[in-house]
């Protein structure tokens, strides 16, 4: 107490869990031996072809890769880029790379030019292998060919765009006659514990990628350490006895398989299926069949289990839904029922992984955008501050600071970003606008920047702004929020055409969505509503007016 109130600060000081291996190779030896014959993940398929791969499969067959891997020529620190659909290769590719001593990166093939994926190799120097498949209707190799000068089955290329780029291995490229080196030949190396480097619990083991405000994304850094640090806490989603299903990709925060680390079986859908025609009624068939009892929901997900849940089976498995990515709303609450018999909310970062966590079986005592206490793990530490960075007093509105086990260690190859959102004594500034309660729970209510939350997934809108000013029509645009009930927030583009024109709202919507490669939509939010205006308002300095815009798109479409 200091004063007359309390200052909106938090510690975590007992640690609930002993943390026992150094890294994840230890970690997934150790559920190798004590969970071998056990599904570690399983991937379904529209058709009806069901893929499993025990725990013994996942580190023999991740050790492979990473022998291979130093066969073939990638040294330790090197980074190994990663392009690939959710598969069981993701999973060795990864694994393997860390076990290695490589860091594993995933990457997007955003833009049907590659310009995005050029600026991240650029970015990262020092990436010598990329494993990649082909694409929907291959078109992330047809731009991956059109950046590669040489390449040959032996996994060697030669590319001026990409310089620093030696490898190429594929996945799904069998009925491709272009030259490629085959994942199933890593898979044919040793496991042998030989030529694999010690691996130290600070060492790197694979960077995140956050929204990118000019269109080529940060890459956050992770240490061994801080990954395992999430199966060291008393997560509610962390049961062993839970069967998660998690169709969420591989390369996104909410899909990267912290299961592992935890010991679940997972299940989730393949990658290189057909599309379900309702995908939101496939999955929900998944789950009955696999007696899922955990799922991992976004709102679209959550809002069709609520519209059904008279509808479900007397025998429905699901105990619990998880879910994160943005503030909650009392309404995605109402999936409390027959749904699901209690909803847990995560609150974290690509930087920060996971803070805090709220345990609701009760939709009418929830109140809005709650997102619970820290993490009852050692060194969590979490507080509200002004704009001058001094501790707020508790239900004050400020900008939320946080310390813990979890926290990355820089953004890679960028010092002037990373100084920009860690103080000197190690406080990261999450950007997230929220309150803290004398009793330590958190409420999250929005960004102090212009991040849109849409759907679980942080939009830049200067990303989609850069995109729609390439088109011939547009004079200028401007990306801003819409507030919606199920989703958070939507996006709105407000657009000043070229004197003229004549296009139509509808042609705008096809132009955004042929430029982007993600055809299956898990990804790209692209804008809700379009509003169209003579000029651009700005603020008396002559900049943007954002709250302008927001305001007149506020007014228009809610």
């Amino acid at each position: 107490m200091e004063g007359t109130y309390v200052k909106s600060h938090v510690r975590i000081e007992n640690c609930l869990k002993e943390i026992r291996t150094k890294n994840i190779k230890e970690c997934l030896q150790r559920y190798a031996k004590t969970k071998s014959k056990i599904e570690a993940l399983v991937f379904v398929s529209t058709d009806g072809e069901r893929q499993s791969i025990t725990w013994s499969n996942l580190y023999e067959r991740s050790c492979a890769t990473a022998g291979s891997m130093i066969r073939l020529g990638v040294k330790r620190n090197e980074i190994v880029a990663i392009n690939l659909r959710t598969c069981p290769e993701w999973l060795y590719a990864t694994f393997g790379a860390m076990i290695a001593g490589a860091i594993p990166v995933s990457v997007s093939f955003t833009y049907t030019d590659g310009s995005d994926l050029v600026a991240i190799m650029e970015r990262m120097k020092c990436c010598s292998l990329l494993i990649m498949d082909p694409g929907f209707d291959n078109v992330n190799w047809n731009i991956a060919q059109g950046l590669l000068d040489e390449y040959n089955d032996n996994g060697d290329i030669k590319s001026a765009k990409l310089p620093y780029l030696r490898y190429l291995v594929g996945v799904g490229f069998e009925n491709c006659s272009d030259p490629v080196k085959h994942f199933q030949d890593l898979l044919n190396g040793t496991d042998s514990d030989a030529d694999f480097p010690d691996l130290e619990s600070e060492d790197v083991a694979t960077m995140l990628q956050t929204s990118g405000s000019t269109g080529v994304p940060k890459l956050v850094v992770h240490t061994h350490a801080s990954l395992i640090s999430v199966a060291g806490s008393e997560l509610i989603l962390i049961d062993p006895n839970y069967k998660v299903f998690n169709d969420r990709p591989f390369n996104w925060i909410g899909g990267f398989p912290f299961s592992v680390l935890t010991g679940q079986s997972r299940v989730t859908i393949s990658g290189f299926c057909e599309a379900p025609t309702n995908r939101v009624s496939f999955m929900k068939d998944v789950i009955e069949k696999e007696r899922c009892s955990l799922i991992l929901a976004l709102p679209p997900l959550m809002v069709e289990l609520i519209r059904i849940q008279d509808e479900l089976p007397s025998d429905w498995p699901v105990i619990g839904i998880l879910t994160g990515g943005q503030p909650m709303t009392k309404a995605l609450t109402k999936v409390i029922g027959k749904a699901a018999k209690f909803l847990c909310c995560l609150y974290g970062s690509s930087e920060a992984l996971f803070l805090t966590q709220s345990l609701v079986t009760n939709s009418e005592s929830f109140v809005e955008y709650g997102c619970g206490t820290p993490l009852p793990l050692q060194g969590v530490e979490m507080k509200i501050v002004d704009d001058y960075g001094q501790t707020v007093p508790v239900e004050t509105r400020g900008e939320i600071y946080s310390r813990s086990p979890s926290m990355f260690k820089e953004y890679f190859h960028n010092q002037q970003k990373t100084e920009a959102v860690m103080t000197g004594d190690g406080w990261y500034k999450t950007d997230d606008i929220g309150r803290m309660t004398e009793k330590g729970e958190f409420f999250v209510e929005g960004r102090k920047s212009n991040i849109i939350i849409s759907g679980g997934k942080n939009v830049s809108p200067e990303m989609l702004e850069h995109v729609m000013k390439t088109f011939s029509e547009v004079e200028s645009v401007v990306m801003v929020p819409v507030p919606d009930e199920v989703f958070y927030q939507v996006v709105c583009a407000c657009i000043v055409l070229k004197a003229g024109s004549d296009i139509t709202e509808q042609q705008l919507r096809m132009q955004c969505q042929n430029l982007y490669t993600d055809k299956t939509g898990l990804f790209t939010v692209l804008p809700t509503f379009y509003m169209f205006l003579e000029n651009i308002p700005e603020t008396k300095t002559g900049k943007i007016d954002r709250k302008e815009l927001e305001r007149l798109a506020c007014s228009k479409f809610r």
